[in-house]
């Protein structure tokens, strides 16, 4: 029996409790976006498609034993899935959250000038 671990599945959902619950922080915002794998949007688009293409090249020695297949019928299955990524209109939520230091900023800011 393997034992629990208690590992986070998507630790993004906690980051903003996580800087609430942190006293030395305040100001704390969350930004949610949703990105869209389309090269047409531009250049992070395309730049996004490529990351998880290249993720997907990076475990083929691993990945190809086990599916099975040739080096070539990789590389087309990964092409292929990410023209999928596209087509499908497939996206990636991404989440930001961000606070500041707890203090006097100004204060300290304006006795350097």
């Amino acid at each position: 029996m393997q034992a629990t671990r208690n590992l986070e599945i998507n630790p993004s959902d906690k980051l903003l409790s996580r800087f609430e619950q942190n006293d030395r922080l305040e100001d704390i915002h969350e930004e949610k976006n949703m990105m869209l794998f389309k090269t047409e949007d531009g250049n992070l688009g395309k730049a996004a498609i490529d990351n998880i293409k290249y993720g997907f090249n990076n475990m083929k020695i691993v990945l190809v034993p086990i599916l099975g297949v040739t080096s070539e019928e990789y590389d087309e299955m990964v092409n292929v899935f990410g023209k999928e990524l596209e087509d499908n209109e497939s996206y990636l939520d991404v989440r930001r959250v961000y606070g500041r230091k707890k203090g006097n900023y100004l204060t300290r800011i304006n006795s350097l000038n």
